[in-house]
């Protein structure tokens, strides 16, 4: 298998120094994707005002799975598979680092919603998969939504910065954390020329207003693209975490990882570049754990957070191996079935990945083969999905991915439900295909280049759909760049015939139509807004329900699907199973990613005795 293609997802880690990724594992760089999301329309939309004010629901007591009491100290030691790029959101045009573990944000994922709670939540496919699975407060203590796109934050009393042993620390000097903080920070963020959030979404970001309107509140506006501006400003993602003011007011940024100082339940204390990360426990922090055996215990109880850099994957495998690593997520299927033979005790979670592999295409140009209806389903049927699925993961992938996959459950519907023109594309047919390309004028067919990065396991993917489109004659040329090159070349999107990255497919994305609507897309669908009707159409009947009424939200956004697979704006390859790993002495943990900016190291622990009595 490995050798037919190092497959499934080592790369999918890499995947992570991509900006349209979703959200950071923990065993990737720390850029995430950000979900693509559309600019403004042409007319202002009108926010409806919900018939009775949103408030945060009530959060229900759970119980844990486990009965174990937790106990404090030890190390935890996960992995990165490429070094860290940007310390600080504000700077670089990307996401910043450590969300969730040096820095917070007002609402995090809840996790008396996953496994260590009522269960309904999964977090292993390194985000949430439902709107419901965000509304966990973190630094602000609690939330009203008096009408749609105005959110009043009650700022958490009690949050001090952080005291590491550094000039930045001692600046901040452990002082309570403000509502007056909040808004500093977020206006630092908002009029940084270099800022990520300026870069990738410039008309959301231009009308977001944060404004202190209380002693301890603060009201934050987001008036146009609903669910962007939520995952942008109010549950802040790998963006809008809250930055120390008078660091910045000294050093202009906290780009230099020295400078870290946040509220979180770890401080930086060592960076060495393409080596090692090391984060200690913060002994001032302010949270308790909400759910368990362990409840009402003061986090974290590990008293340090190593993340190994390790681009190599077999490297990685190895370190898991040998006890030097805790855990070890996306691995594919035959390394898993390697761990799991050679390290019978190692303990393991499936998912599927929320970001699929997929082509983009110049759809806007029409000296471009794509612009043709019939040229983009002739490459569906060009493609053997079903000998992805069955040859190459072994059955262990599905090919109905997009615009959501199944773990996405309130907005997805099966292939199988889509009418029989939409099922057909999904079916080798490679005499229609040399039909449909005569039909648009390729009777021989053509050449085309595909740009992608230097990462082998795209390269190996490219391999495959270059032989299966070669047999209707069209010429798959691979553009190989460099991954620093490449991702300035996804956010730019400046290539000329096809790229191949990471299409975003979590509910954010999708309920602010990234991916197929706008400029912050992979491709060029509905680009400007107003070129697909249908979407157009669509658009307000999602976005106008959005947080007021989500089951018409779900309702609207459902009939977009039977479209955009018939359009085949993506040529999207099918997606495998991924497994978590990580050794039985890694407790309160259930196969959820480190990095991910919900911070979740805080909740595990060590049992330092079972660990030595497995001899390590």
């Amino acid at each position: 298998m490995r050798g037919k293609i190092i497959w499934l997802v080592v790369s999918v880690l890499m995947a992570v120094s991509l900006v349209m990724t979703a959200c950071a594992p923990a065993a990737t760089p720390t850029t995430p994707a950000a979900p693509a999301t559309p600019a403004t329309p042409a007319a202002p939309i009108t926010p409806a005002t919900p018939s009775a004010p949103v408030t945060e629901k009530p959060q229900k007591e759970a119980v844990a799975p486990s009965v174990e009491k937790p106990k404090y100290g030890g190390t935890i030691t996960s992995v990165l598979n490429a070094d860290i790029t940007n310390f600080d959101s504000g700077t670089a045009g990307t996401f910043g680092a450590f969300a969730g573990e040096v820095y917070q944000q007002y609402m995090v994922v809840d996790w008396t919603r996953g496994p260590a709670g009522s269960g309904v939540a999964d977090f292993a496919p390194r985000s949430a998969t439902s709107l419901e699975d965000q509304f966990s407060p973190q630094l602000a203590e609690s939330w009203q939504m008096p009408a749609q796109g105005v959110w009043i934050l009650n700022i958490r009393r009690g949050v001090h910065w952080q005291k590491p042993n550094t000039d930045a620390g001692r600046l901040m000097n452990g002082r309570e954390l403000t509502a007056d903080d909040i808004v500093a920070s977020w206006n630092r963020l908002a009029s940084a020329p270099s800022d990520a959030m300026r870069r990738l979404q410039p008309a959301t970001q231009a009308v977001t207003t944060v404004n202190r309107t209380g002693p301890w509140q603060v009201t934050i506006k987001t008036p146009i693209n609903y669910m962007t501006q939520f995952f942008y400003v109010i549950q802040g993602s790998s963006y809008n975490r809250v930055y120390p003011p008078e660091v910045v007011a000294k050093y202009g940024n906290v780009a230099d990882w020295r400078n870290a100082v946040g509220t979180g339940p770890y401080m930086l204390t060592e960076y060495v570049p393409g080596s090692i990360v090391r984060l200690i426990k913060n002994p001032d922090y302010w949270e308790k754990n909400p759910v368990g055996a362990g409840k009402g215990d003061q986090l974290p109880y590990i008293d340090a957070y190593n993340q190994i850099i390790i681009p190599d994957a077999s490297t990685r495998l190895a370190a898991l191996r040998t006890g030097k690593l805790d855990l070890l997520q996306a691995n594919v299927k035959e390394d898993w079935q390697g761990l799991t033979r050679t390290s019978p005790k190692i303990e393991s979670h499936p998912y599927m990945d929320l970001t699929a592999q997929a082509f983009a295409m110049r759809t806007d140009k029409k000296d471009k083969p794509f612009s043709n209806l019939k040229v983009r389903q002739a490459l569906m049927y060009a493609t053997d999905f079903g000998s992805w699925v069955k040859n190459y993961y072994g059955g262990d992938a599905d090919m109905d991915v997009w615009p959501v996959s199944k773990q996405v459950s309130q907005m997805y519907q099966p292939l199988s439900e889509m009418p029989q023109a939409v099922q057909d594309l999904y079916k080798y047919n490679p005499d229609k295909a040399k039909q449909l390309l005569k039909e648009a004028g390729y009777p021989n067919g053509f050449k085309v280049s595909v740009v992608t990065s230097s990462v082998q396991q795209r390269v190996d993917e490219l391999s495959v759909f270059k032989d299966m489109w070669s047999k209707v004659g069209v010429e798959l040329v691979l553009d190989i760049k460099d991954v620093v090159v490449y991702n300035s070349i996804v956010t730019s999107r400046l290539y000329d015939d096809m790229l191949y990255g990471g299409l975003v497919t979590t509910f954010n994305n999708q309920l602010s139509f990234g991916g197929f609507r706008g400029t912050a897309t992979l491709s060029y669908i509905d680009d400007p807004a107003g070129k697909d009707a249908f979407i157009e159409a669509a658009w307000p009947k999602v976005n106008d329900n959005i947080f007021i009424n989500m089951p018409k939200a779900y309702e609207e956004y459902k009939k977009l699907k039977p479209h955009l697979l018939e359009q085949a704006y993506y040529i999207v390859r099918p997606q495998p199973f991924f497994y978590n790993v990580w050794w039985p002495w890694l407790k309160n943990h259930y196969g959820q990613p480190a990095g991910i900016n919900m911070g979740l190291v805080r909740y595990w622990w060590i049992d330092q005795a079972l660990k030595k009595s497995m001899g390590f």
